[in-house]
């Protein structure tokens, strides 16, 4: 049904419809003022927010909006993941452009629920309005976070190793194939990875329980910018093994398509979603890690003098911070 016809009310009372009854630790949860929940006993909280505008960081043209829903949870929940706490619930506000109906708003819900849904957070409430342009999608999570257990990105100090969860490139990947028009099976794990990245929620939990991490970040804007954040706020230098980066089969084979060697496109990938982070040198091991978590380690810290170093075979060079900013475009 189109929205003018439908109206604010309406879409809001099918939006609670869609979210259904809130668990019991929120006292008030959709349709008042603000919502209402009672925090752990304990436990500190944790709030983080992210937009995503039409033309900037999606095109509905290759994004389904189940999976922009999806999407637009995911990457709230990979900032959780980095601080090392698990969502609770959410807020969602939307405004709206035409030609966006009821049945696209239930389709990005359903994403949304989803997403939430296999990290046990709810959707409490939110705010809907009409856009004359492009569309926004905006969500504030709250999480939570024993307090002797929350990582940040500050705490890293010189020789500590730097590693990195999962395998880089392709969610870069999936968003050049999609956006080109290459068919989706040709490369569907880096389609998906773009489409549905999967936060690290329970991965963070597990590193921290193995390993005494001195800071962590999650991979939005790519990993070369993220190592450049870790040694700016802690005042140090790095030094990179690019052949160490992880990438996936898929890179390896479609990389070689855009001119750039497998590991340095992984190198810039951004919207990847995993998590980097560093320890101490003699308190890692490979043997804490959990089997069903893959960790590499790409290099280390050094001081600020040596500055931020990517290095292959025997050549080294200055890392060049090229992430995604949205001013600098």
């Amino acid at each position: 049904m189109r929205l003018d016809r439908l109206g604010e009310f309406g879409l809001i009372a099918r939006i609670q419809e869609l979210t259904g009854t809130p668990p019991g630790h929120v006292v008030l949860g959709m349709g008042d003022d603000a919502a209402v929940f009672r925090q752990a006993t304990g436990k500190l909280g944790v709030v983080t927010t992210d937009a995503l505008v039409e033309s900037v960081h999606f095109d509905r043209a290759y994004t389904p909006l189940g999976s922009l829903g999806w999407k637009a949870m995911a990457i709230n929940f990979s900032d959780l993941a980095a601080m090392g706490s698990m969502p609770t619930i959410a807020v969602v506000t939307l405004a709206l452009s035409p030609p966006w109906d009821s049945a696209d708003v239930e389709s990005l819900y359903t994403g949304m629920l989803r997403c939430a849904g296999a990290y046990d957070c709810h959707i409490v409430g939110g705010d809907t309005v009409a856009s004359p342009l492009n569309t926004m999608i905006a969500l504030t999570v709250f999480g939570e976070v024993e307090e002797n257990r929350y990582a940040s990105r500050l705490g890293a100090e010189e020789g500590d190793l730097i590693c990195v969860t999962g395998e880089l490139g392709g969610s870069r990947l999936g968003l050049e194939k999609l956006s080109t028009g290459v068919p989706q099976g040709d490369f569907p794990e880096s389609v998906s990875r773009f489409l549905e990245p999967q936060p690290r929620l329970y991965e963070a939990r597990l590193i921290l329980d193995a390993f005494p991490v001195t800071s962590m970040i999650d991979i939005s804007d790519g990993l070369a910018s993220e190592i450049g954040h870790l040694c700016r706020q802690n005042r140090l230098g790095c030094r990179i093994n690019e052949l160490e980066i992880p990438v996936t089969d898929e890179v390896r084979r479609g990389a070689p398509d855009t001119g750039l060697e497998p590991h340095r496109y992984a190198l810039y990938s951004g919207e990847e979603y995993e998590l980097l982070f560093t320890v101490p040198r003699e308190e890692f091991s490979e043997r804490a890690i959990p089997d069903e978590t893959r960790i590499t380690v790409l290099g280390e810290m050094v001081s600020s003098e040596e500055g931020m170093r990517v290095s292959r075979d025997s050549h080294t060079e200055r890392l060049e911070i090229n992430g995604w900013d949205h001013f600098k475009r």
